[in-house]
């Protein structure tokens, strides 16, 4: 199920980041992202309507709000601010 149309467009965004980062991807029922292999392998990012669990090997390590101008720098960015990734991969 869509959750909203800018939810939708982060998560189509954000697919193609890692897959540009070699960072491979599944999303699942247009909701949840899991990183499958690369450097950021294990995490797993589930989307609500408005807010974003984020989950390394499946236990919750940081709830982000999202507003509808987030993008993809600006999520990459919080999630290098509370080391749940070391920096923002390079495109």
């Amino acid at each position: 199920m869509i959750l909203s149309v800018p939810i939708y467009r982060l998560i189509k965004n954000l697919s193609s980041y890692f897959n540009r980062t070699s960072n491979t991807c599944t999303v699942v029922d247009d909701e949840t992202i899991i990183i499958n292999s690369g450097s950021l392998r294990g995490l797993i990012l589930e989307f609500h309507y408005n807010f974003c669990q984020v989950k390394i090997r499946g236990r919750i390590n940081l709830c982000i709000d999202i507003t509808r101008d987030v993008s993809v720098d600006v999520l990459m960015r919080i999630l290098a601010s509370h080391n749940i990734i070391q920096s923002p991969p390079a495109p």
